[in-house]
């Protein structure tokens, strides 16, 4: 396995620090994690492929510190896993990171019922930076708004009914219209952020949640954001 390929996988569940605590399932040299925003509004699933680590169940409880470690390390490394630490090296350099017990670590929520998705919006590179600049420009704003009509399908930043600093661009969506629906900024910067290059797809629910997807031969990833309010 790559050090470069881990990584991937980490920063496709960790979200630039949103989630740090995690369990990893290792079965048939695959890596999957089920995990949960530490504000509850964001919860998914990432797998990886192409593992070199025995079938088992870690505990991560700290994934900053285990990124830190990491990065002393050369680009191609090996796992080992006991049943309390994952002893991690290259050909120069080993570390040994302490696993959690799998108790202590948030359990992501199943959904009761899984809503209709009725519209889809396309993620290209564009889309990508386009939404990555917006987010920079004004990030005061903590939420970005979606709304899809017979005038206009867009993305908005600093949407309000009030004279605000804003900015719109259009997207490439299909489907029903969607009534102006508001969604986390941040949340959504950080998983296009760490899925940068991969084409995937935005899928709403009139009930107010989103769904991300992407995929590669290498990773798999999908997100459930729940909606905002104006003024959360």
């Amino acid at each position: 396995m790559t050090k470069t390929e881990l990584l991937g996988f980490i920063g496709k569940y960790s979200l630039g620090g949103n989630v740090e605590s995690v369990i990893w399932k290792s079965k048939d040299n695959s890596i999957t994690t089920d995990f949960v925003s530490t504000d509850k509004t964001l919860k998914g699933i990432v797998k990886m492929s192409n593992s070199n680590i025995q079938d088992s169940e870690l505990g991560i409880f700290n994934t900053s510190q285990l990124i830190r470690m990491l990065s002393i390390l050369d680009n191609e490394i090996k796992i080992t896993v006991s049943n309390t630490s994952m002893l991690v090296n290259d050909n120069h350099t080993d570390f040994s990171f302490v696993l959690a017990d799998l108790d202590v670590i948030p359990k992501s929520p199943k959904l009761k019922m899984t809503p209709s998705f009725t519209t889809t919006i396309k993620i290209t590179d564009d889309f990508i930076n386009k939404f990555v600049k917006s987010y920079g420009a004004l990030p005061e704003n903590d939420f970005f708004t979606v709304e899809c009509d017979a005038i206009s399908k867009q993305v908005t930043f600093g949407y309000s009914n009030t004279n605000t600093n804003r900015i719109s661009f259009n997207i490439d969506i299909d489907g029903d219209d969607v009534q102006p629906i508001h969604f986390s900024s941040g949340l959504m910067r950080e998983i296009l952020v760490a899925n940068k290059g991969i084409h995937g797809s935005i899928e709403i629910s009139p009930v107010g949640l989103c769904k991300i997807k992407f995929n590669t031969s290498t990773y798999s990833a999908e997100y459930y954001l729940v909606s905002k309010e104006l003024g959360e």
